[in-house]
């Protein structure tokens, strides 16, 4: 790679497309040779380059930019329908083959500018004989990475190994996210076995919505594929690795939720056991201060011919039937416990 492509492929994929460039959208373009090196492309030369046919290009766009389409079916020759529903989002992720083009809609992750958060977000793409053309409407992880693997020498010697590629990192996000998750789960089983569960009925509440969510879109990106791989002719082979990566990954979230879940129990049987206790306690109490109230309530009505009224040692005499009965209710209550 020349030193002048090896500098241009250093600003990362975060910029917002530029408003006066001549490419609706512009993000990013890479010319690869015969042998998978890349270069820079800059927007000016993008059209004179798709137009000379020598390698192949990847392409990213800024898909909120809504003059795309049309640049698309003008310049590269994309069919309009093409071009108009890889411009819009989809409600789910597929892959289908369409007028001599793959088109397809995944998921990947979000990018941000000082972090890299776990928060899925929408990628498409268009792969021809020639070029790979992703669009995205929020900042994605995959295409940043991808760039940063250029930089570096990276060589993609055709644009089916680059979409693989580019697909892939969400695969590897989603082990990194999962290994992270995994490390979560073992702090919060030991604080659970430790006693100490007291904010850890939050913390895995949290982990189980962020590992469902997660899960939630792998399958469907796997089910997108194995879709396409049954329908459409001719379909690329090197997914199918991809594929059974995400079969393993799906099996691991699988024994993730079912850990989650089983720590939610165990925190839930734990909680309702400290609850029993305090209320057993209670019981005893109210229980024990009944008789009491029981002998207050006879002594102190107003009636006449009651015991000890008129006795210097009435009051004490109460006192100690008080006493005697509560004693003899916490007994009653430490026997029953104890059967």
């Amino acid at each position: 790679m020349s030193a002048d492509a090896a500098s241009s492929t250093t600003t990362p994929f975060t910029h917002p497309a530029k408003l006066d460039s001549c490419v609706p959208g512009f993000i990013g373009a890479y010319l690869f040779n015969a042998s998978g090196k890349a270069t820079s492309l800059p927007d000016t030369e993008l059209a004179a380059a798709f137009a000379a046919g020598q390698g192949w290009i990847w392409l990213h766009l800024n898909l909120a930019d809504r003059r795309c389409p049309r640049w698309l079916v003008q310049t590269v020759g994309i069919d309009p329908a093409v071009a108009t529903d890889f411009s819009e989002p989809s409600p789910r992720q597929v892959v289908t083959a369409k007028n001599g083009v793959l088109l397809g809609f995944l998921a990947d992750f979000r990018r941000e500018f000082d972090t890299d958060p776990s928060e899925p977000a929408a990628l498409s793409f268009v792969l021809g004989r020639n070029f790979v053309i992703t669009g995205r409407n929020r900042a994605v992880q995959s295409a940043e990475q991808l760039r940063r693997l250029i930089a570096r020498g990276a060589a993609y010697a055709t644009p089916t190994d680059f979409l693989i590629a580019l697909v892939s990192q969400f695969a590897d996000k989603l082990d990194t996210t999962m290994h992270e998750l995994l490390d979560e789960m073992e702090i919060i089983e030991d604080h659970i076995l430790d006693e100490r569960h007291r904010g850890e009925r939050r913390r895995l509440m949290l982990l189980r919505r962020q590992a469902a969510m997660l899960h939630r879109h792998m399958r469907a990106m796997r089910r997108a594929l194995l879709l396409a791989d049954r329908t459409i002719p001719d379909f690329p082979e090197g997914f199918h690795s991809l594929t059974s990566r995400l079969h393993n990954l799906d099996q691991d979230f699988e024994m993730l939720e079912a850990r989650a879940r089983f720590f939610h129990d165990e925190i839930d049987a734990k909680l309702t056991a400290e609850t029993n206790r305090q209320l057993y306690a209670l019981s005893a109490l109210t229980a024990a201060f009944l008789p009491p109230a029981l002998v207050a309530g006879l002594f102190g009505m107003n009636f006449a011919w009651l015991p000890w009224q008129n006795t210097a040692y009435g009051f004490w005499i109460a006192v100690m039937l008080c006493i005697v009965s509560s004693l003899g209710v916490l007994i009653a209550v430490r026997l029953i416990g104890r059967n």
